[in-house]
C-alpha cells in the first residue's frame, strides 16, 4: 500500500511514471529497501540485471533470476517496468567481446538474444532501451566506432536491434537512449540525425532516453532541455529520463544539496510541461547505494533524493513541490 504523502502517489496524480533503478543486491540485504522503493516509486529499471554479461553469460544459456526477481517485485506492488539494455558497446560477456564471429554470426547471435530477451518479458515490461550511447559525444562520425556491434556487423545493427525487439513484442515502447542529450549540444544533434534517419527507414522507434547523470558545477540549462525534450516531441517522439542523479561534491554544503534539489525540480517540471514527456527514473534513489562515488574517485556524492538513513533530502521536497504545483 502506498501513502497518501508519497511521490508515488503525487506523480500518479500528475500521470507521470516517476521510477527508480532496481539494486538486487540492496533489494536482498536491506529490507527497507524494498519498502520504501515501493512507497515512493511507480516504476522501476533494472540497474544492471536486464543487459547481455549478467542475462547471458555463456553463449546461448540465459539467467533470468535477478530480472525476474525485479519483475515479480514490480507486478506484486502495481509497479512499471523499463527494460534497460538490449545492445550496449559495454557489459558484454567475455565470449562475445573476445569471439570471432562472422557478420552473419553476429547478426544471427543478436537477434536470438533480443529475441529471446523481449519475448520472455513481453507484457511484463513496457518499454525497452533498444540501443544504448551508440552516439559519440564529439569527433565527425555519427556512430561510436569503438562498439563490438560496429565493429561485426556495420552501422545497421541498430536498425535491426529495433525490428526484431519490435518483431518480438509488437507493444512495446522502444526508445534509444544515450547519456548527455541535455547538455551536449553535438551530442543532441547527432541523436536528431540518427533517430531521424531510422524514421525515414521505417524503423520502429518510439521515443529518445535522455539518461541526465548532471553536476551542480556544470547542470543543464531548464529552458534548452525544454527545447530539446520539444524537438523530439516534434518529430512524433516521446521523451523518457531514463538515469536521473545529480552529483553534489563529497563534502556538500547545504547550499550544495538545495541546489541539488532546485534542479530535480527543474526536471520534472520540463517532464510535467512537455507535450510527450510521460517517465522520470532516478539512478537509485537513496546515498547508500550509488554508483557515484565509486565512479569519481570519492570526489563526488549524495546524488540521490534520500540520503544513507533513507530521509528526505531537499531534492526529495522539491520533487513533491513540483508535483503538487504542477
Amino acid at each position: 500500500m502506498m501513502e497518501t504523502g508519497s511521490l508515488r502517489a503525487l506523480a500518479q496524480e500528475r500521470g507521470l511514471l516517476l521510477g527508480a533503478a532496481f539494486n538486487p543486491g540492496a533489494f536482498r540485504r536491506d529490507p527497507q529497501y524494498g519498502r520504501v522503493l515501493s512507497r515512493e516509486f511507480n516504476c522501476l529499471v533494472a540497474e544492471g540485471s536486464m543487459k547481455f554479461v549478467l542475462l547471458q553469460p555463456r553463449q546461448g544459456q540465459y539467467d533470468f533470476a535477478l530480472a525476474d526477481e525485479m519483475v515479480d517485485f514490480a507486478a506484486a506492488n502495481d509497479m512499471a517496468v523499463r527494460g534497460h539494455t538490449l545492445v550496449w558497446h559495454e557489459a558484454l560477456p567475455d565470449w562475445l567481446g573476445a569471439g570471432k564471429f562472422s557478420r552473419k554470426e553476429a547478426l544471427d547471435l543478436l537477434r536470438e538474444h533480443i529475441s529471446t530477451v523481449v519475448r520472455h518479458f513481453r507484457g511484463r515490461v513496457f518499454a525497452w532501451d533498444v540501443v544504448n550511447e551508440a552516439v559519440p559525444g564529439e569527433g565527425d562520425g555519427l556512430l561510436r566506432e569503438d562498439s563490438v556491434w560496429m565493429r561485426m556487423i556495420g552501422p545497421d545493427y541498430i536498425e535491426h536491434a529495433f525490428h526484431w525487439a519490435h518483431e518480438a513484442d509488437p507493444d512495446a515502447v522502444l526508445i534509444y537512449n544515450d547519456n548527455a542529450i541535455e547538455t551536449n549540444s553535438d551530442k543532441f544533434e547527432r541523436c536528431r540525425r540518427l533517430v531521424g534517419r531510422m524514421q525515414r527507414s521505417g524503423v520502429p522507434i518510439h521515443g529518445v532516453g535522455f539518461q541526465y547523470h548532471v553536476q551542480i558545477s556544470n547542470p543543464p540549462v531548464q529552458e534548452w532541455v525544454s527545447e530539446r525534450i520539444r524537438s523530439f516531441n516534434d518529430m512524433g517522439l516521446a521523451v523518457h529520463v531514463t538515469e536521473l542523479d545529480v552529483a553534489v561534491p563529497a563534502e556538500a554544503t547545504e547550499a550544495d544539496l538545495a541546489r541539488q534539489g532546485d534542479l530535480y525540480r527543474d526536471v520534472v517540471q520540463c517532464a510535467l510541461r512537455a507535450e510527450s514527456c510521460p517517465a522520470v527514473l532516478l539512478w537509485g534513489f537513496t546515498d547508500r547505494y550509488s554508483w557515484i562515488p565509486s565512479a569519481t574517485d570519492g570526489r563526488l556524492d549524495h546524488a540521490l533524493i534520500l540520503d544513507r538513513r533513507y530521509e528526505p533530502k531537499p531534492a526529495y521536497e522539491a520533487i513533491a513541490r513540483a508535483l503538487q504545483e504542477a
